[in-house]
């Protein structure tokens, strides 16, 4: 898409963010809450299908591009985006914002950074977050302590669907006293992605003075069967991708497949069959070499028509000693709803489907979309209607 964009911008002056900040939704996010980000005072027009986010830890960098100009109007290409970190453990994160003049990619861009704190529950014991994982979720437990304990100590162990915190605490330093240095009065630990099903955990305390560890907490929560479609963009290659599995998912977060950040978008399927309701259709995926892209399709008919013409470029690409630089199947993806007649039913939500067309530059993309919004935005990019629905 932007490579087609005409841009004729004014430069941005140097000024223009200097009045920015950073809002979120909630303005102070407790834990359970999903947490919204959005710029305010921002003299600029933000692109809303380039907008990206990296996590590392407590560091949550949003990045925007912006088109330096007070002139319009403007389509619904650009407007204020709301990016959505989803649920983050209690604790303080430091959130930037960077804005990219859309004219001049290679300079800095400007920033603008805030403290988001993350209040924890109010009453002792152990939480997960989110506090109603998904199948693809990771998942940590917090614990809310009655005294101060090192976070260092906190040592989970998973066996099956039972699960242990162990922590060491400070028997003479009972929350509401001076924090001594070191010690907090909640912490959380990470426990992995975890099958659909139901989940026991025990938290369970050791004195400093010494003595054997007590059980002082116990967690009853359920994974859902659900999966989060986590969108992704790269910048440099002006590319969509999705992931559902939690291992593709933990490799693209890394940076193991390129330079994707996620976008704040995702929809709800099912990794298993036996997850799925009736109806929910398998999702074939494609790779093709040529365009360097995924594409996923819940109609058999067409996943069948790309399946046989595989088939055939392939025995060419062999006969002529050239590499197959096609769609090549590569399995099911996901199980999904699919909508009847074109339209997804009562209660849940589209899914939209966007081509770039450029196969003629050897460089197809799609992107698969739950926002409205974001739908809308993709202007220069083929409208190909509703291909999933996803549950809210």
């Amino acid at each position: 898409m932007k490579r087609t964009l005409a841009l004729a911008a004014a430069a941005l002056a140097a000024n223009a963010y200097a009045a920015a900040t950073i809002a979120t939704t909630p303005a102070i996010p407790s834990y359970g809450e999903r947490v919204g980000m959005e710029v305010q005072g921002a003299n600029v027009m933000v692109f809303l299908p380039g907008t990206r986010y990296v996590r590392s830890g407590n560091n949550i960098t949003v990045e925007y591009e912006y088109i330096g100009s007070s002139f319009g109007p403007f389509g619904p290409m650009f407007g204020e985006p709301k990016v959505d970190l989803g649920e983050l453990a209690p604790g303080n994160y430091q959130v930037t914002a960077r804005l990219v003049d859309m004219d001049h990619p290679e300079s800095a861009g400007q920033t603008v950074t805030t403290n988001v704190p993350v209040v924890p529950p109010q009453d002792w014991g152990l939480y997960a977050v989110p506090r109603a994982p998904l199948a693809s979720d990771r998942v940590q437990l917090v614990v809310r302590s009655a005294a101060y304990f090192d976070p260092a100590s906190l040592h989970a162990t998973v066996s099956g669907n039972t699960m242990r915190v162990d922590f060491s605490y400070r028997a003479s330093a009972p929350t509401g006293s001076t924090p001594p240095a070191g010690l907090t009065s909640f912490a959380s630990i990470d426990v992995g992605r975890l099958a659909p099903g139901a989940y026991h955990a025990e938290g369970w305390g050791r004195p400093d003075t010494g003595g054997d560890a007590q059980r002082y907490f116990t967690l009853d929560f359920t994974v859902g069967g659900e999966s989060n479609v986590v969108e992704y963009y790269n910048v440099q290659l002006d590319h969509y991708f999705m992931a559902a599995g939690g291992d593709e998912i933990d490799l693209v977060d890394g940076g193991g497949q390129g330079d994707w950040r996620r976008t704040g978008q995702s929809f709800h399927a099912w990794l298993r069959q036996q997850d799925a309701p009736p109806g929910a259709q398998p999702v074939c995926r494609f790779y093709a070499r040529g365009p360097n892209s995924h594409f996923y399709t819940g109609d058999a008919a067409e996943c069948a028509g790309l399946r046989a013409l595989e088939q055939a470029q392939r025995a060419s690409a062999e006969a002529s000693g050239t590499p197959f630089l096609g769609w090549g199947y590569e399995g099911i993806a996901f199980w999904a709803l699919v909508p009847v007649n074109g339209q997804c039913s009562t209660g849940v939500r589209p899914v939209w489907r966007n081509y770039n067309d450029r196969a003629s530059e050897d460089d197809s993309n799609h992107r698969f979309t739950v926002d409205p919004q974001q739908h809308v935005a993709m202007q220069g990019w083929i409208d190909e209607g509703p291909v999933f629905c996803s549950p809210p």
